[in-house]
């Protein structure tokens, strides 16, 4: 695989340059308030629905609490599966020429995972548990990787999104959003060597003659990759203990989370985050064009 080494040389020098203790980065109070909002009001998965209208001000700032415990538990677990992956990289030969920078990857994922986990146990007294998307499993090596480079890259610029909205926020608690900041500048660097990567993977699988079912066994994937990120906005658990869903017509928590997931006045929600990611896979020619994120 030919490795712009400029670029990854950048990356490395950025993140020598940019490094900091992640145990003594942030200052972490005893509580935060409740009679605020956590993160930007559009960032909530209600916004823009007539529920979100007919909530009152101290729901919406209880749901802001139990959102970001659960945007949170989702770096931590989306951390987890990267961390796996990247240690099966580092000596492999085909990857020699960015050992040096997934050992700096692999540091700074691991502080990351590991400041998400104490916001969760110290304001939310837990992680919530997420579903994992299965992994195709094929006979070739570089496809593979790329479904899991993929993955990875996803998840980043999917938390990037919140992460540079509320990281500028100066109405949320000061740890909110200086955790948020702190990821998004480290998560630039992450994304720029993920999308290097993966153009670097998927040019490779095509000049070794990949067939039709092949191409589009690729694409099929990452739109199921990005129709995946999308659902994990949508917690049950985070309505439930948010308490709103008594307020509602709904049975369960479960009955909430499907009508919100599939409101159409979510969709321009769902666009936002997720239109620069699907823009760059369309231009690397893996997806033919973005129809599909009609969801």
């Amino acid at each position: 695989m030919k490795i712009d080494h400029d670029k990854i040389n950048r990356l490395i020098q950025l993140s020598r340059s940019q490094t900091y203790d992640p145990y003594t980065r942030f200052s972490w109070p005893k509580d935060i308030p409740l009679d605020c909002l956590w993160c930007d009001e559009d960032l909530l998965t209600t916004y823009g629905t007539e529920i979100h209208k007919n909530l009152t001000e101290e729901q919406l700032f209880l749901l802001s609490k139990w959102e970001t415990i659960h945007f949170f538990s989702l770096n931590v677990h989306g951390i987890k599966s990267v961390l796996e992956f990247v240690c099966r990289c580092f000596y492999n030969k085909r990857y020699t020429q960015i050992s040096e920078y997934l050992h700096i990857f692999l540091a700074e994922e691991n502080s990351h995972m590991w400041f998400f986990a104490r916001f969760c146990h110290l304001y939310g007294r837990k992680l919530y548990p997420t579903l994992q998307i299965r992994t195709p499993s094929t006979s070739d090596d570089i496809e593979n990787d790329l479904y899991s480079f993929a993955s990875a890259l996803i998840f980043e610029e999917f938390v990037d999104y919140y992460n540079q909205k509320v990281g500028r926020n100066k109405e949320v608690p000061d740890i909110v959003r200086e955790i948020n900041y702190q990821h998004h500048v480290d998560e630039s660097r992450h994304v720029a060597f993920g999308r290097e990567i993966i153009r670097k993977l998927h040019s490779e699988i095509l000049s070794n003659g990949a067939d039709e079912e092949q191409q589009m066994r690729i694409s099929l994937y990452f739109k199921k990759l990005i129709i995946h990120f999308t659902g994990l906005m949508y917690n049950p658990l985070v309505y439930a203990d948010t308490g709103i869903v008594e307020t509602t017509h709904f049975r369960n928590s479960a009955a909430f989370r499907n009508f919100i997931r599939n409101s159409p006045d979510r969709d321009i929600f769902h666009h936002a985050w997720f239109t620069r990611t699907v823009e760059f896979f369309r231009k690397c020619g893996i997806v033919n064009d973005a129809s599909f994120f009609h969801t």
